[in-house]
């Protein structure tokens, strides 16, 4: 681990450990993690039906939180090995691919359940 990247990778699967702790605290304790899926002006106490919204993005946060850490864990490989060539180039699309996703699907979770 001699890079910058190493680093970057670490932050990133400690990002995606984070989302699957937020994923814990939603489904088996119904919390929700506002600074993670929440815009800063949107109170949770303001959401129509906070047990909808938790079943309807708990399932996302997991799937994205898998990806960011498997994702991570390809990236921090490459750095350390450089043996993956294309596979560390698909990791990375699928990364940017899923972030996205992930960001349509709690802006329209918002829409959904705040006036």
């Amino acid at each position: 681990m001699d890079s910058m990247f190493s680093i970057m990778d670490i932050i990133i699967i400690l990002s995606g450990l984070y989302l699957l702790y937020t994923y814990y605290l939603m489904k088996f304790k119904g919390e929700v993690k506002e600074s993670i899926l929440l815009p800063k002006d949107l109170p949770l106490k303001k959401c129509k039906d906070i047990s909808a919204y938790i079943s309807e993005m708990s399932p996302k946060v997991l799937i994205y939180g898998a990806v960011v850490v498997l994702c991570g864990v390809v990236g921090l490989v490459e750095d350390v090995y450089h043996v993956l060539g294309w596979i560390y180039l698909a990791a990375i699309l699928v990364f940017v691919v899923v972030s996205a996703w992930f960001i349509v699907q709690a802006k329209n979770a918002v829409k959904k359940y705040w006036p």
